[in-house]
């Protein structure tokens, strides 16, 4: 009966331990992490994700293939904006090595360029290391 036990450890004992190794923490496709340790040239000191850690609640990153086939890296927080709680969507396009912001939204409304700058730049300027 010994043996049993023994033989039962040793099958599932690397599977717990395997399990378990997966729980510490989020697990990011290559897009995503490319994004997230990256920075934007209105704040280059600043990583992306740090920020928004920081700044936003209720958030998550994906990414995917877009129906004109690019490569996107979607974030979604939470946050007050004004002192009024909002949905931010982020869509960053990845060329190659590199991204560019290709969308911001507020609660499903697109903001133009200059509102989405003022977006993203007060994110990044309120980040503290």
């Amino acid at each position: 009966m010994k043996n049993v036990f023994r033989i039962v450890g040793l099958i599932f004992l690397p599977l717990i331990i395997l399990s378990l190794a997966g729980c510490g923490g989020t697990s990011y496709d290559r897009n995503v992490r490319l994004v997230r340790e990256g920075s934007l040239q209105m704040n280059p000191n600043v990583p992306i994700g740090k920020a928004f850690d920081q700044f936003f609640i209720n958030d998550s990153w994906k990414s995917f293939t877009s129906t004109e086939n690019e490569q996107i890296v979607e974030f979604n927080g939470d946050c007050n904006l004004l002192e009024v709680p909002v949905t931010v969507k982020i869509q960053f396009l990845i060329t190659g090595n590199s991204f560019n912001v290709k969308y911001v939204g507020i609660d499903d409304v697109p903001m133009d360029g200059l509102d989405g700058l003022s977006v993203l730049d007060k994110v990044l300027s309120e980040y503290r290391p």
